[in-house]
């Protein structure tokens, strides 16, 4: 399994600072979420249950799943608890409610555009009991500190409310051979997001562009800084941490683990890292 990865020079967006990474690309094919649900191939059914839903796949290459990919609509606003790669048919998948105050209504599930920003990220990676609470926690706290009204505590109003400020950190450019990056805001490390290529890395950049910006705004609101590992730093976690398979739905093998003050993630698949992701605990 590739682990060489390079850290390119930083990009800087307004208080966000970008660290380009690149690598050799590994040759793998998958469908992406929102591309295959507007082409009527996926239907995201409830359950009954507010952490899980139905995912029936009627694709041709499987399809990928990236953690904190948020789906609205249906009874409740929902993001997906883990990575995955899931094969054709239907598969029961664990998420969580981003909207607490609302358990009600009818149609389907669709994709937002929308990806956790990495505070929620982190808090689904840890696992355990009060998950789901902490997430209604941490989406309440940001609403709070941004200004931002919503009356069933939907995570999604954050980002539309705050399109024009998150303008900001969209002008990023990709360089060649990058596959991911790690980002901080005021001198805070705030996550990494890396890709088997860079095609699939392209197709999640400026969602994942506004879910870090959406905690780089924050930042710069409150002046908020924090403990400041390095990108070489980052990525040594990310090789040496000593990670657990959990159970995830799919094809693919997921490995967790906590290193430190660093939460780490990797889905694997025939031993190829689909996606991994690193953020601060």
């Amino acid at each position: 399994m590739r682990e060489n990865f390079e850290i390119a020079e930083p990009v800087f967006l307004s208080n966000m600072v970008i660290y380009p990474i690149g690598g050799r690309e590994q040759d793998t094919e998958v469908a992406l979420l929102e591309e295959e649900s507007r082409g009527g191939r996926v239907r995201l059914m409830e359950t009954g249950e507010v952490n899980s839903l139905d995912v029936d796949y009627d694709g041709g290459n499987e399809l990928l799943i990236i953690q904190g990919e948020e789906i609205v609509g249906a009874r409740q606003n929902r993001i997906f608890a883990s990575s995955m790669v899931l094969p054709r048919g239907r598969e029961r998948v664990p998420v969580y409610c981003v909207e607490e105050g609302r358990w009600s209504g009818e149609g389907e599930l669709r994709p937002s555009g929308y990806i956790a920003f990495p505070t929620v990220r982190s808090i689904i990676s840890t696992e355990g009991p009060e998950v789901q609470s902490t997430v209604w926690k941490e989406i309440s706290r940001k609403q709070t500190t941004l200004k931002v009204q919503s009356k069933t505590m939907a995570m999604t109003e954050s980002f539309r409310q705050k399109q024009d400020e998150l303008n900001y950190y969209r002008d990023y450019k990709p360089i060649p051979d990058q596959v991911g990056f790690a980002v901080f805001s005021n001198l805070r490390f705030l996550g990494l997001d890396i890709f088997a290529n860079g095609e699939i890395f392209r197709a999640f950049m400026e969602k994942l562009l506004l879910s870090y910006g959406l905690d780089a705004l924050e930042d710069r609101m409150t002046a908020r800084a924090g403990q400041i590992p390095s990108p070489a730093k980052v990525l040594r976690a990310l090789k040496d941490t000593r990670l657990e398979e959990k159970e995830i739905p799919g094809t693919g093998k997921l490995l967790a683990g906590i290193a430190r003050l660093l939460v780490v993630r990797k889905l694997i698949k025939e031993g190829i890292l689909i996606h991994a992701s690193v953020f601060p605990r």
